[in-house]
Order: C-alpha cells, then structure tokens, then sequence
C-alpha cells in the first residue's frame, strides 16, 4: 500500500499535465514579442528613443530609434549595435525551442520529477539571459573608443539591467516586455501547479481545480504588477554622415515629429518637407546645395527649421534659387540658421503667421545680376522679421504685396542695392532695425501706412543713394528714427500725409529732401545737426509743414530763453535751390559766394 502512494505521488493529474503544457506553449509568445526593452529620454527627446530585444534579434521602438541611437554612441564611443554582430542571439531562438519541446514532453510524461527538472531548466536559462544581457550592456557601456568626439572622464554608459538609471542628461530605462511578462507568467503558472497539485494530493485541502485559479492569478497579477506602455505621440529621428539619410528622415518622421541633423556635410537638393515638423542641427551641420538649385523647400504648416547652415545653391539668371522656400504654409519658423554663398538666402510666399529671427546671411557681394535677396516675402501677412543679419546681397529684405508685418531689431548693411525694400506693403512696422553702407538705403514704395520707428538708417553713400526713400507712400509715421551720414537722409518723392517725429538728422548731405509731389506732410520736433543742407525741395510752394524741430544751423536768438527762436528759420537755403536745380554748382560749396548768398 505504501509503494502504491508513492507512485500516485510522483504522478502529475491530468489538470496538471494541461498546465504544464500550457505553460510550456507560453513560451512561445517570445519568438513574436519583444522580451526586454530599453528607453532613453531627454530634453532634446522628449518623445524618447528605444530599443526592442528579441529573441532573435534588436529593433528600435520606432522604426528610425536603432540608428539614431547608433549615431549618438559615435560621438561618445560607444560601439555600434550590429544584431548579426551579437552571438546570444543566435542562440536564444534555439534554447527557447528545446524548452519549449521538453516541456511538452514532461505534461505528456506526466512525472513530478521531470517536471521540477523542466522547471530547474527555465530557471537556469532564465539566470543564464539575464548574466549574458548584463554582459553585453557592460561591454556596449565601458568599452568606449579612444578616440571618440566626446569624453567624460571617468563616465560609463552601461544602461540598468532593471529599472532606471541617469546617463548625462539622458534617463535611462530598462524593464522586461511581453516576451519576458509570458516566460515569468508560465514559470509561475508551473510552479503553482507542481507546489499545489503536491498539498492537494497529500491534504485533500483544496477543491480540483485550485492550482488553475491560483495559477490564473497569478498570471493576472504578474501582469498588472507590471508597467502600461503608452505610445509616443511624436517621433524623433537622428540624421549622421553614416546614418539615415535627411530625406529618409524626414519620410520616416511623424507628422509633430523632430528632426535631429547631426555635425556633418550633407549633399541636398529640393528636398521638400510636407508635413508639420521640427528639423533643427546639432552644431551647425552644413545642407550643400552643390550648386544644383534650391535646398530645402517647405509646403506644410508648423514647420520649423533651426541650427543648420545653408550653402551653395549656385547662380541662376532664370530662377529665384532659395536655400530655404517656404510655400503656401502657416506658422513657419526659420530661426538660428547660418546662410552662405546662396542666391536667395530665405524666400516665403504666401505665407501666413511666419516667424523669421536669428539667421545670419552673407552673400558674395559680386553684381546684382548675379545675386538675389536675403530674406524675401511675398504675398505675406501676420508674419515677424527679427534679429537677422543681412549682408551682400542685391537687397537685404524685401517685401512684395506683404500685410500686418514687423521688421524688428535686423542688421542689413552692404547690400548691393536695398538694405530694406519693399512694394505694396500696407499696415507693417519697422522698428530698432540697423541699415548701414547700402547701395542705395531703403526703398518704400507704392504703399499705406507705413509705421517706422527707433530705427538708423547709417553710411549709404552715393549719387542715388538715401538713409530713406519714400516714394508713392501715403499716411505713414516716420518717428525716433536716426539718420547719420548718408548722401540724403530722407527722400519723400509722392509720400502724402506722413508724420515724420523726434528723428535725428546728424551729418548727413541732405538731411530731408521733399518733391514737390509730396502732399501735406508735417516733421516736427526733429534734430538736425551738422547737415550740409538741412532741407532742400523742388517746389515753389510746398504743403508740407516744418514746425518745431532744432537746427543746428540757426543763426537767430532766443532773448527770453524759452528754447525757442525768437527769429524764424528757413531750413532752405538759397544755394541749396540753386544746387537743386544745377547740380553743378555744388562745386562752389565752399566757396565766398556761397557764405554771402546764405
């Protein structure tokens, strides 16, 4: 009686047999889920990069991850990861099969000892993964090239074998995935049915069918213990030298998605982006158009463009070459880029709600037929032009049937014409920007209500140059602006009701030239200091007023010290109406006849 329930003993129910076999096909979910997976997240990656380890094989949690994580390891050393390259993974698939094999084998075997020997065996190869996985993330994470373009000293890189763990200002995180969630549930659900199904045959204490609901809750339980995985609502992508290509990055990037342009020299040509995006660079790394034509075209809205530098897109006596092209979209921004040896540094037409700050770009300076515009707008409204630097091109900013725009704080100096120069443009603004050394200054023409405020118009030299030139204009504000320097500082030619308020005229050839074309205008409360003419005009009876400005040329008095001349000032000089109408007779300038006419 005693051998006989022994062998019951060491005998598995049939229910038992069912789990272990069910246990042992669990296993199989590795060979199509993920067993483990690592995440990275950071300032710059707030959507985060990732990597899949399976049981064959290592992916990216999105599809451009494993690159772009394979592109940063280059910068610190750290050793590309090649599947092919990794030996475990050829293993793995074939442990897992024998596993699973011999576990069948035991629930049709059916004895205790084969079972806790299986058991033995999924723990021993579970032990033998995990040392292997710390193995290779110590060698991927200490073994940093000598020669790597970063280095810390005395950093690692070896991610957590479990849990979280801050790499620079990368958080990393390692946690298993549904591959090892199934192996820990079907090692639980055998051990569950060996410990129970033994109490039950020895204490008869529990109902059949006990080891199923304890190991079913098990299960469920070791699952919720768990973490969700959520997916990343954007995506990034890294572009290197040797990695992704640019145009396989943007493709590959979701719409809302980044960008990331490594430090390096990229060939590009009319690549065009249509969808919402951020492409910013790393160090400045240079779009070569080779000079083939334009670089980077954009046809969608939210785009923005940053940290890059545009070169090369070569001359062209038939077509607007652009580096960047912005094209009927919305809410563009083209911010911190650097542009050189470019026909057309930024070109946006028909846009709407753009904003254009901190680019810097430098033309050739050669001959207007050979070069284009800086920053280009047109038909454009509600967009903002700020805190650019303009040099060397045929005009610096321009502006062509533009609406509700602002011109803020730019540089525009040594372009070869205009360093501002813009056509039915109504209702902008144009405030603290420097124009310096133009060809032929600032160009305003065929418009309504131009506001131009705290702006120097400085330098522009020549026989058809002016700080400012208004020209077919009409109810604009001209205030707190500097004009210094220049062959005229102010040219109105048809400009109708302007204001011009508290401007400084210093040291310039004409201060205000007025045609007489020039309907009702009023200067007031202007300085103008030390101006060969002060005021010269081709009308014999002029609408516009001069009242109250200060003249450094006045020669009356002032008895009751008001501030105020007692005396009334012609702005106009005699010799300056004979200049006007014979050019000529400006050699005489210095002469005894000038001084008796005055």
């Amino acid at each position: 009686m005693k051998g006989a329930g022994s062998s019951r003993r060491s005998t598995l129910s049939g229910l038992s047999r069912i789990l272990i076999a069910a246990s042992a096909l669990l296993l199989a979910a590795a060979f199509v889920v993920p067993v483990w997976r690592i995440q990275l997240i950071a300032p710059q990656y707030p959507e985060g990069l990732g990597m899949l380890i399976r049981i064959n094989t290592i992916t990216g949690i999105k599809p451009a991850d494993l690159n772009n994580i394979n592109g940063l390891n280059h910068y610190i050393g750290m050793k590309a990861i090649v599947p092919d390259a990794i030996p475990v993974l050829k293993v793995m698939p074939v442990a897992l099969a024998v596993l699973i094999v011999v576990g069948l084998v035991v629930a049709l075997y059916g004895r205790r000892w084969a079972a806790w020997s299986w058991l033995g065996l999924i723990t021993a190869g579970g032990v033998a993964a995990m040392a292997e996985f710390w193995k290779w993330s110590y060698d991927y994470g200490h073994n940093l090239a000598p020669d790597a373009i970063i280095k810390v000293p005395g950093m690692t890189y070896q991610p957590p074998l479990i849990g979280t763990k801050q790499l620079l200002n990368f958080t990393a995180a390692s946690w298993p995935d549904i591959g090892a969630i199934a192996a820990g549930a079907a090692f639980a659900i055998a051990l569950a049915t060996l410990v129970f199904s033994r109490r039950e045959k020895v204490h008869r204490a529990v109902r059949p069918g006990s080891a199923m609901s304890i190991a079913a809750s098990l299960l469920a339980a070791t699952v919720a213990m768990l973490p969700l995985r959520v997916s990343a609502q954007g995506d990034t992508v890294l572009v290197s030298e040797k990695g992704l290509p640019l145009a396989a990055a943007i493709s590959a990037a979701k719409p809302g998605g980044v960008v990331v342009i490594l430090p390096g020299r990229y060939s590009v040509h009319e690549l065009t982006v249509q969808k919402p995006l951020t492409i910013t660079g790393r160090g400045f790394p240079v779009l070569d158009g080779e000079g083939k034509g334009e670089i980077l075209r954009i046809a969608a809205d939210d785009v923005t463009v940053e940290g890059l530098k545009f070169t090369n897109t070569g001359i062209s006596y038939t077509q607007d070459r652009a580096a960047v092209r912005v094209t009927g979209a919305g809410n563009c921004t083209i911010r911190n880029n650097r542009f050189e040896t470019v026909l057309y540094g930024i070109y946006l037409a028909k846009v709407t709600s753009c904003h254009v700050a901190g680019n810097d770009l430098i033309a050739s300076g050669g001959t207007e037929a050979k070069s284009g515009n800086g920053i280009h707008l047109w038909q454009a409204r509600e967009t903002r032009i700020e805190n650019n630097h303009v040099t060397g091109f045929r005009d610096g900013i321009y502006f062509e049937f533009v609406h509700n725009t602002e011109v803020v704080k730019n540089l525009s100096e040594k372009n070869l014409r205009y360093g501002l120069h813009f056509m039915y443009s109504d209702d902008c603004n144009y405030v603290s920007n420097t124009f310096r050394q133009n060809g032929a200054g600032v160009a305003v023409m065929y418009t309504k209500r131009v506001h131009m405020s705290r702006n120097r118009f400085e330098k522009n030299w020549g026989s058809s140059a002016y700080g400012l030139l208004l020209k077919e204009i009409a109810d604009s504000r001209i205030e707190h602006n500097v004009f210094e320097e220049n062959t005229t500082g102010l040219y109105a030619d048809g400009a109708d009701r302007i204001k011009a308020i508290g401007n400084d005229f210093n040291r310039n050839g004409w201060a205000v030239k007025v045609g007489g074309s020039t309907l009702d205008g009023l200067f007031t409360a202007n300085n103008f200091l030390d101006n060969t003419f002060d005021v010269s005009t081709n009308s014999q009876a002029p609408s516009t007023k001069f009242e109250g400005n200060y003249w450094s040329s006045y020669k009356g008095y002032d008895l009751n010290r008001d501030g105020i001349g007692d005396v009334p000032h012609a702005p106009v000089r005699l010799f300056a109406v004979i200049v006007e109408r014979n050019p000529q007779a400006i050699l005489l300038m210095r002469s005894a006849l000038t001084t008796l006419l005055d």
